[in-house]
């Protein structure tokens, strides 16, 4: 059984989830308005079900003095997560609003 469980880990993917258009509705400039930022709620909840299975990091472009606020606005609105970062990182699968599919591109 620990075997399985080990195989079950590596298999999870690295899904990047970005904040402001994504996660919660619209752009936030100030730790007031990341507090009053509105869930988007169907999202939410399908991260929260990718975190069963994959490793979430949620990434924004937001400055550093917002990432307290931020952090309290995820545990407010019941993101779950296992990483963060205030930089774009290195991921399996993009989950962004202003993303672009290379398909669309073309």
């Amino acid at each position: 059984m620990a075997d399985y469980n080990k195989m079950k880990l590596f298999r999870r993917k690295v899904i990047a989830v970005d904040m402001d258009g994504t996660i919660s509705r619209g752009v936030c400039w100030t730790p007031s308005e990341v507090l009053k930022a509105k869930p988007n709620k169907a999202v939410i909840e399908k991260v929260n079900k990718l975190y069963q299975e994959n490793f979430i990091i949620l990434y924004t472009a937001r400055r550093d003095e917002l990432i307290p606020a931020t952090l309290e606005w995820c545990r407010r609105n019941n993101v779950l997560w296992h990483g963060w970062s205030n930089k774009k990182i290195g991921a399996e699968v993009y989950l962004d609003d202003k993303a672009l599919n290379v398909k669309d591109f073309i």
